[in-house]
């Protein structure tokens, strides 16, 4: 892959978006448990050798290979899964950060399904490795506000003291993740969403409805990321125009202009890229070269490898003009079936989930529910975006609820991302069929 330096990435401007994390911070509060305990088992014990993450190196170029691997794997499945013509963003970094802190208390084939999403024949170091380093990534950011942040909840009343302490300090340490034991109860949801509130900036309010009964832990990551254009669009470049939606309808927005020296393009698609301060990050917007195609349809069919071969051999410099929609969009879905049909079912099921490693023995703790949320502001100043993800793990028996010129008008549906610039790894990844 082409890596532009920092001073080409300045000439040709970019931006895009990928994806979202679950995550941890650090707090303690004690609880005594009732007694109501789910195994009396002192001796649990982790499969994923913890002290040996921090030790262990790992292929970047193929970890990020493998990564938007699983970016667009998941994007397209989540369009598969929620049919229609929605707007729709998910952060794939948010989602892998929370079901990296389930997987680190897995074991047997519930481990191996979790670490092949993400990263197919790789191993469960190698990818607790590189999540960890992205969440380091993150919330290292210059110039831009980027964070990543992780929580668990432990009922107090059910699972107590009897979780693996070597389990609770991995996740402390290597996902920054806060851990409060506590009673559940009805306040316990607005606790939760009280913290993803502060955590996303006040653009996530709530992720949690309810907790069912039997829930013994919640897990849940959070993402912000606000960052202005590097190049600020001035009010001769903003101008009200008509946008087509995905259903053929039109309807008026505010879009902004822009002349960029240089545009990618594929055989299935057009794209420009408009930089953040700072020139780590970018908004990568994709335009399908089928004018009829909704946002949605052209995303499922667009896979990595089209990904691959649009950014990194499809530059090509030439005078662009480029305009988009300013647009604000908010969306959210449970994420177990798209999870299971790419692969990871074991843990959903009572039956086979192992995730022994946090508490018990196989089969005491299933994952009942993977609930996912986003929401993106695009503007003349710049982007807004955050994304929550929320893990809730259950007890056995409970139901599962004069160059040549370029024009790429964003007038039609269309891709975006928020991505690295150096890596073109998304962070956050999503469409556009209306304003």
């Amino acid at each position: 892959m082409k890596i532009c330096n920092k001073k080409e990435l300045k000439i040709m401007t970019g931006i895009m978006a990928a994806t979202l994390l679950l995550g941890g911070c650090t707090s303690n509060t004690t609880a005594k448990p009732s007694g109501n305990q789910l195994t009396d088992d002192p001796k649990i014990k982790a499969e994923i050798a913890f002290e040996e993450v921090g030790k262990t190196q790992y292929d970047q170029e193929l970890m990020d290979s493998e990564y938007n691997r699983y970016c667009f794997e998941l994007f397209s499945q989540t369009l598969k899964d929620n049919d229609g013509d929605e707007n729709v963003m998910i952060s794939p970094a948010s989602i892998m950060m929370a079901l990296d802190m389930v997987a680190a208390g897995a074991k047997g084939e519930s481990l191996d399904q979790l670490t092949n999403l993400f990263a197919k024949g790789q191993g469960p170091l190698t990818q607790q490795a590189y999540a960890a380093a992205l969440m380091d990534k993150i919330n290292n950011a210059k110039d831009v506000d980027f964070s990543c942040a992780n929580a668990v909840w432990n009922n107090g009343l059910l699972l107590g003291d009897n979780v693996n302490m070597e389990y609770v300090d991995y996740i402390r340490e290597t996902f920054l993740a806060e851990y409060t034991v506590t009673d559940f109860n009805d306040k316990t949801p607005s606790e939760i969403n009280a913290w993803v509130d502060k955590k996303t900036n006040h653009m996530i309010p709530e992720v949690i409805d309810e907790l069912k009964p039997r829930t013994v832990m919640v897990l849940v990551n959070a993402i912000s990321f606000d960052a202005k254009w590097e190049d600020k669009y001035n009010e001769d470049q903003i101008h009200d125009g008509e946008f087509r939606k995905a259903d053929g309808s039109k309807q008026t927005v505010t879009y902004l202009n822009d002349k960029l020296p240089g545009y990618y393009e594929s055989d299935k698609a057009t794209a420009f890229m408009k930089m953040y301060t700072g020139g780590q990050y970018a908004f990568l917007a994709i335009l399908p070269k089928d004018e009829n195609i909704s946002a949605n349809e052209f995303a499922k069919i667009f896979t990595s490898e089209d990904y691959k071969a649009l950014v990194e051999g499809g530059f090509q410099s030439g005078m662009t003009y480029t305009k988009m929609p300013e647009f604000k969009s908010d969306f959210n879905y449970l994420a177990n079936d798209t999870l299971k049909n790419l692969g990871v079912t074991d843990v959903f099921d009572e039956n086979t989930a192992d995730l022994s490693g946090i508490s018990g023995k196989p089969g005491d703790l299933y994952v009942s529910r993977v609930i996912h949320k986003t929401h993106i502001e695009v503007d003349k100043k710049g982007t807004k975006a955050s994304a929550a993800t929320a893990v809730t793990i259950r007890s056995k028996g409970v139901d599962i609820e004069e160059m040549p010129q370029k024009e790429i008008y964003c007038d039609r549906p269309y891709v975006y991302a928020i991505v690295d610039v150096n890596t073109m790894t998304p962070i956050f990844i999503g469409t556009v069929n209306q304003v």
